[in-house]
């Protein structure tokens, strides 16, 4: 995994864990996302252009859903975003 998208998985982590008025449902979308991110960066090579964009879609629509609530979280989606689409993804 690239050094960079680590510390950026990490940071989003740990906004997520700082954030305490985040709820529960919101929680479980944002760690099914970061588990959707390790597991197509852990199957770069055979992830297909669908998967790709599908997980795009995903991060886009988590940080339209709080970037006005929660705009570090939304900080740290884009920076990820960022990150994935620079790394081809």
């Amino acid at each position: 995994m690239d050094e960079d998208l680590r510390d950026t998985l990490e940071k989003l982590h740990q906004e997520l864990e700082q954030t305490d008025n985040l709820d529960e449902e919101s929680r479980q979308r944002l760690a099914h996302l970061m588990g959707d991110i390790r597991t197509v960066l852990d199957r770069q090579e055979q992830a297909s252009a669908d998967e790709n964009q599908s997980l795009g879609d995903q991060i886009i629509e988590a940080i339209e859903r709080y970037e006005v609530s929660y705009p570090n979280l939304a900080l740290a989606l884009r920076h990820a975003l960022d990150i994935l689409s620079g790394s081809g993804i």
